[in-house]
């Protein structure tokens, strides 16, 4: 069998700070290159909730019970993470002859043949009463001779402690990105975030459905993306391209009506710059937001947005206006059943998962009227 390099350790590491998925993978080719039984890494809150552990080449049950019987007794606490820079023996303080009369040797490390563990402290999660990091188990010829292991262990270390402080920035940024996507739904306006380039990265639902009418505001097509955010009229193209320069240049907003070649009343736009947004490449820095207080829009314009036959349109205008199943098929001379069907086709269409929801949705569409 082809062994394990140091190199093919980094690979696999960095390869599971893109994807945790492949954390098993990487432990158990680091177990490999060590010359261990296998691996885990762990993060432990003695307070419960937020603590995980993920295994490689060991028995995730046996690990687990070891987490929830053994954390916080008898031989367990010598082998507690323990502040520092390199990798320490997990016996260390204690001879071998404890670990063996103690029920954690009998339950969770005899029957893997596990002697001893070289554990990696991570800082950050050793906060509170939390703990964690990495450990790797040996059998008792590798716990006999554990020198060489330890040395390419404290190699590894560093590049470890680096992975795990790129996976949790990633890991925040996620959650970010995350809050930010459920605040824009929740915004009464159609919402566009553009990069420096005015390129769309980002729309509500209700932003998306303005730029599927094509009507005033469109998307110029570009190889590898959804495209550059363009008004329809020369004009109102030159205007919008100045305030999304100026707001990245700048840092300055501004505010244009865009016409509708449809002939229905233009719609309010506004241009601001993000707050606290990178200027790294792809990355939104311009949030355009269209619309305003107005009716509801007409059920064309629904129809179009939401690829949807007329008549379900009309019940999904009549819906947003608060008129619930009952009033919807009173004013439209049609029986509740059939606004239940269209209704469902509507929630498919639009993503909405109830009334109260459509209604906002279709509230947050650039209606007839607005401020300008």
């Amino acid at each position: 069998m082809r062994q394990i390099g140091f190199d093919d350790v980094l690979l696999a590491m960095y390869g599971a700070v893109q994807d945790p998925g492949r954390w098993s993978e990487a432990l158990t080719l680091a177990a490999s290159h060590l010359g261990a039984t296998g691996g885990l890494l762990t993060r432990h809150t003695h307070a419960g909730g937020g603590g995980f552990i993920m295994v490689g080449r060991l028995d995730p049950e046996l690990t687990g019970l070891c987490i929830e019987r053994h954390a916080d007794k008898g031989h367990a606490r010598g082998i507690q993470w323990r502040s520092g820079g390199d990798p320490v023996m997990a016996s260390s303080p204690s001879p071998h002859g404890e670990a063996g009369r103690s029920a954690l040797y009998a339950e969770i490390l005899l029957p893997q043949g596990i002697e001893d563990h070289l554990m990696l402290n991570y800082g950050p999660w050793d906060v509170g009463n939390g703990s964690g990091g990495l450990a790797f188990c040996l059998d008792a010829r590798a716990a006999d001779a554990p020198g060489e292991a330890l040395r390419r262990f404290t190699r590894l270390a560093p590049h470890f402690r680096q992975a795990l402080d790129v996976a949790g920035a990633l890991q925040a940024s996620r959650a970010a990105e995350r809050g930010l996507a459920a605040a824009l739904e929740a915004m009464p306006l159609a919402v566009m975030l553009l990069d420096t380039g005015g390129r769309l990265r980002h729309a509500n639902l209700a932003g998306d459905a303005l730029l599927r009418l094509s009507d005033g505001l469109r998307l110029l097509p570009e190889q590898g993306g959804p495209g550059r955010l363009a008004a329809t009229l020369p004009g109102e193209a030159r205007r919008l391209h100045q305030l999304i320069g100026r707001a990245v240049a700048a840092g300055l907003g501004g505010r244009m009506r865009i016409s509708r070649p449809s002939g229905e009343a233009g719609w309010p736009l506004l241009v601001t710059p993000l707050p606290m947004a990178t200027e790294a490449v792809g990355h939104p820095v311009v949030a355009v937001l269209a619309g305003g207080p107005g009716t509801p829009p007409e059920a064309e314009v629904l129809r179009a947005a939401f690829d949807l036959t007329q008549a379900e349109a009309r019940v999904l205008r009549c819906i947003a206006t608060g008129a619930g199943v009952p009033g919807t098929a009173a004013a439209l001379g049609l029986s509740a059943e059939t606004v239940r069907s269209h209704l469902t086709r509507c929630f498919d269409a639009t993503g909405a998962r109830s009334q109260a929801a459509l209604a906002a949705l279709v509230a947050r569409l650039p209606g007839v009227s607005g401020p300008g």
